[in-house]
């Protein structure tokens, strides 16, 4: 459980909510790619000569440990549906069934993976090229509305429109249509994630940003630096990745704080 020691890290100007800071793992290198399910929080770190390797950290207990039987775990994604987990490197990707602890891998060789996302669809992006596919029926296909543009990363939100960026700007595509949206190019994005209720976060080198789903307008509400990776987990609290650490942060009104001196306000 989370000790409340009367001590904001950052606070809301808007909502009046404090947000204080839970470290769940101290590490050397810290990942960019982090997936939640049930109380364990996913990621890999490198392991020497560009292989990475996943890790399980139970965030109850904040014990580490290692999954073996993969080879190379760069990607890492979750099936909202399933639970199952998906691993992704030089060797093709793996499927992890958590609750009977079954690992696969699937009939997809020869790629080097850099992202993948699950929603009713496998959908990964392809190393160096940075294209875009999805895997179904044993059959790999290219996503055909990205098929002129490089993809670093992508989510797909609620209503499964598509959000992408890559080093030019951040992109959209509305579910059903093959046209890409330019969003915002500054400032530079350099992960993305979305949370339960599908909403889609941006981490920046100047703070955590969210696009509101109505207008597709981008809003920074975190002024946190040096954020690597996002995610969420049961109660829909964000959890990030730095170049040290990976933290979670829990809101709590600001009257349970009796110490306000030298917060980090979060810009609205």
């Amino acid at each position: 459980m989370l000790k409340v020691n009367n001590f904001c890290d950052f606070m809301s100007k808007e909502s009046k909510l404090c947000y204080i800071k839970e470290n769940l793992a101290s590490l050397a290198h810290s990942p960019n790619q982090l997936v939640y399910s049930g109380t364990t929080l996913y990621f890999s770190f490198e392991f020497g000569q560009g292989e990475y390797i996943p890790v399980l950290l139970n965030v109850e207990t904040k014990k580490l440990t290692v999954l073996r039987g993969i080879k190379d775990a760069f990607a890492i994604a979750k099936d909202p549906k399933t639970e199952e987990i998906y691993f992704g490197g030089n060797y093709g990707i793996y499927k992890y069934n958590p609750t009977f602890k079954m690992l696969k891998k699937l009939f997809i060789n020869n790629l080097d993976v850099w992202w993948i996302q699950v929603k009713k669809k496998l959908y990964f992006i392809k190393f160096p090229s940075l294209m875009l596919y999805y895997y179904e029926n044993k059959t790999i296909k290219t996503v055909q509305a990205t098929k002129n543009s490089a993809v670093n990363q992508f989510v797909l939100d609620s209503d499964d429109n598509m959000f992408f960026i890559n080093t030019t700007g951040l992109y959209g595509i509305k579910n059903g249509d093959n046209k890409v949206l330019f969003l915002k190019d500054k400032p530079r994005f350099f992960g993305i994630a979305v949370d339960n209720t599908g909403h889609v976060y941006l981490c920046s080198e100047n703070g955590i940003y969210v696009i509101n789903k109505t207008e597709h307008k981008v809003k920074r509400i975190l002024n946190v630096q040096g954020v690597l990776a996002m995610t969420f987990d049961a109660n829909n609290r964000l959890i990030y990745s730095d170049s040290h650490e990976i933290v979670r942060l829990t809101p709590v009104s600001r009257d349970e704080f009796s110490n306000v001196d030298n917060i980090y306000y979060v810009s609205l």
